[in-house]
């Protein structure tokens, strides 16, 4: 790259870093399960205590008891990063966001390659990097211990590595960039359990290469793209092959299954249910009317989140024009697929988790793509314009109309985040119903019992003992679960699961429940009687 490409490149990083580090200073508390989830894993790690769960946040996998192994449904990259900054620097929250935001300073460099090789324009570059800088919705978020980042910066430039592997394949250097496009999928598969969607997507595009060249005799590029092939996923194999291990010799196996199960929920609520069968056979019975209705559900809620959290609403009518003039780009082939393969899945296989966040999370790796196809669209709006306005200047238009589309972002961005960081007080650090709760417990000496809470990631997070998630099911079995995991009291919030609505209500009672206090927020805490009390 020339000199003048590398400048930009320093100066987008450290404008970009010098906003990340800013962003970082209101939020102190993880604020939502995925990321209290990686920063207490990862609290246990700088402890010396391992890939263990100090509470039970689902069911799906039958635990046996606590402490129980870790990361079983959620992957450990987020984790290994919220280590590295408590590690390096002191045990905070805001410390394990710090490697977040070093990462997530790097992904508007990406944008910025992408939107310069893809059209030679600097002015792109710079364009496209700055709207990635400012992202939306994903503004509040870069930071956070969750699989955000790595998932985009992995999985962006995995599709990347294997666009470039194509064009170098004919001078006989694709198979390093290949074993990278490999190296870089297992990443993000180390972030987010979809991330074999970038192996799916790269072997789609490639495999209709060697198709066509397997029909041509007189080439030998077939076989080129083979080994590139197989040299992706031995880059994959390389990079996962030792949380594989783990994994087996944790439960048997190489990845876990819990996390397929949500394929048959029937409502997002079960995700948290306990000793239901999720299957097909029970996901059938459900009924097709129902299964069909949850499906077009989840079609609109996707459908609204490409439009206003991928494309900020703005963007969304240049987009689809400048991704049809880039439709020959073997690179935007490449996330066309990747993009069509994660929207489906998220849609028609995991109906409820993928408009409750999926799309959201992995969606981050087109964004990229996206800024940039939009940067073509608006010049080809303007071009078209130009040809029915007399005395227009396009070049000056398209200028304006970038920085303009800049401007937006950042307005939207800045309310998104003002909005985020002082609406409730979820980021702040300053929620004190855990805290409280965690004193109360204390004062009865009772701060190592084990409780059934809505939230055991955040309940860990602020300092409480063990804890297992309340689920979703009605009294008599959540007393079951209490009786085999040893809770002996029960907290419910405005949040509790549906079934418990008449007793958090108190329009029901039951004799193993005793109220014993209620805090602020309306939290009640209920004593488990043990069986025989109540007899």
């Amino acid at each position: 790259m020339r000199s003048t490409g590398w400048r930009d490149l320093w100066l987008l990083f450290c404008l970009s870093l010098i906003v990340r580090l800013l962003v970082i200073l209101p939020i102190r508390q993880p604020g939502y399960m995925d990321a209290a989830y990686s920063y207490d894993i990862a609290l246990n790690l700088a402890q010396g205590q391992g890939f263990v769960e100090p509470f039970l946040w689902n069911y799906l996998d039958n635990p046996s008891g606590l402490p129980h192994p870790s990361h079983l449904y959620w992957m450990p990259l987020p984790t290994i990063l919220a280590w590295v900054g408590l590690s390096l620097f002191w045990k905070s929250y805001q410390a394990a966001q710090v490697p977040f935001a070093v990462l997530a300073a790097l992904l508007p460099l990406v944008s910025y390659w992408v939107a310069v090789q893809t059209t030679g324009s600097r002015r792109h570059g710079w364009l496209v990097g700055l709207l990635t800088l400012f992202s939306g919705f994903y503004l509040l978020y870069w930071n956070h211990t969750d699989n955000f980042t790595p998932f985009a910066l992995a999985g962006s430039l995995s599709l990347v590595a294997a666009w470039r592997a194509g064009r170098a394949r004919e001078s006989g250097a694709g198979g390093r960039w290949a074993l990278v496009a490999g190296a870089l999928a297992g990443l993000a598969h180390l972030s987010r359990a979809d991330g074999p969607l970038l192996l799916i997507a790269i072997g789609l595009v490639w495999g209709q290469s060697l198709i066509a060249n397997l029909r041509s005799p007189t080439t030998g590029n077939w076989r080129l793209e083979t080994k590139d092939l197989l040299l992706v996923i031995l880059g994959y194999v390389l990079v996962m092959l030792p949380w594989f291990v783990r994994n087996w010799t944790v439960i048997g196996a190489p990845l876990p299954a819990a996390g397929t199960q949500t394929i048959w929920l029937t409502t997002y609520d079960d995700l948290f249910s306990y000793g239901r069968e999720l299957s097909p056979q029970t996901y059938l019975a459900w009924g097709w009317a129902n299964i069909l209705r949850s499906k077009l559900n989840a079609l609109w809620l996707n459908t609204q989140t490409v439009v206003a959290v991928f494309c900020m609403i703005f963007l969304a009518p240049l987009v689809p024009i400048g991704w049809w003039r880039l439709r020959r780009h073997v690179l935007y082939r490449l996330a066309a697929w990747y993009g069509l393969l994660l929207f489906l899945a998220m849609t028609f296989v995991f109906t409820f988790p993928g408009p409750r966040g999926g799309l959201f999370h992995s969606g981050g790796a087109l964004l990229p793509f996206i800024f940039t196809a939009a940067l073509v669209g608006l010049d080809a709006v303007v071009e078209w314009a130009a040809t029915r306005r007399r005395g227009w200047d396009a070049h000056a238009a398209k200028q304006v109309f970038g920085a303009g589309l800049v401007g937006l972002a950042l307005l939207v961005s800045g309310f998104l985040y003002y909005r985020g960081v002082t609406v409730g007080t979820r980021w702040r650090g300053d929620d004190t119903a855990y805290g409280r709760l965690i004193e109360w417990l204390d004062s009865q000496g009772q701060g190592e019992t084990v409780v059934m809470i809505g939230d055991p990631t955040d309940y860990w997070y602020h300092g409480g003992g063990p804890s297992i998630v309340v689920p979703n099911e009605p009294v008599e079995t959540v007393l079951a679960v209490a009786d085999r995991y040893g809770a002996r009291y029960l907290v419910l919030d405005r949040n509790r699961p549906a079934p418990l609505a008449p007793l958090y209500e108190g329009a029901e009672t039951h004799p193993r429940l005793r109220p014993a206090q209620t805090l602020p927020g309306n939290v009640r805490v209920y004593r488990i009687q043990p069986p025989e009390a109540s007899q």
